[in-house]
């Protein structure tokens, strides 16, 4: 029987192929020939490639909701922990993502349902919590929706890290849209501000 070692050693060296390569390129005889580990040992773990993909999944959106609660216990603000939760959601790991995301789209809805419809109804109540208690503490506009204003954070996001045309220019593109981002960012959260908190935002953003 194969040890939690050798499993946890194949789904780390996993994970990185597949949001470096995507599904399709990634190729389990190279993975079993740089982990000294016999590809039928693999299969008898996960079952087959898409099985070790599955768990790749799971382990990316486990690490971003473990990464999500931290954010929050860091920041007492509720408004630095909306700040913080869509920079960590578009950047980084993230950001990586955008073959992974393309070939769950394409080739693997269920396990989209099953991975990640989930954890996007978490980050939705997340994200309506940390509203109302900004709404409470006075930080926070009480005439909004957070519902609304969630769904609103959460598209951004997914505008974000969704994949854009690379042929018509060079990366500059990516570098654009990164700025871009963070200023349609800005000026998002500072219209969710009462009017006591809007000058601290403006003297303390950057």
């Amino acid at each position: 029987m194969p040890s939690d070692e050798t499993r946890n050693k194949i789904l780390n060296e996993a994970t990185a192929m597949f949001l470096r390569e995507g599904f399709l390129k990634t190729n389990l005889d190279t993975l079993s020939q740089m982990l000294f580990v016999s590809k039928r040992t693999i299969y008898k773990i996960f079952g087959s490639k898409k099985g070790l993909y599955r768990e790749c999944i799971k382990r990316i959106v486990t690490n971003v909701e473990h990464e999500d609660e931290l954010n929050i216990q860091k920041n007492e603000r509720c408004i630095n922990n909306i700040r913080e939760f869509m920079e960590s959601h578009s950047t980084g790991e993230l950001m990586l993502m955008e073959q992974t995301l393309n070939d769950l789209n394409k080739y693997f809805p269920d396990i989209y349902e099953e991975c990640l419809k989930s954890s996007e109804q978490k980050r939705m109540a997340r994200l309506v919590e940390q509203i109302k208690e900004g709404q409470r503490n006075g930080d926070i506009l009480s005439s909004i929706n957070p519902e609304i204003v969630a769904v609103i954070i959460q598209e951004m996001i997914k505008n974000r890290i969704t994949p854009i045309n690379r042929n018509y220019g060079s990366n500059d593109s990516v570098y654009l849209r990164s700025e871009i981002f963070t200023e349609l960012m800005r000026i998002f959260l500072r219209g969710l501000l009462s009017e006591k908190k809007i000058k601290e935002y403006d003297d303390n953003i950057t």
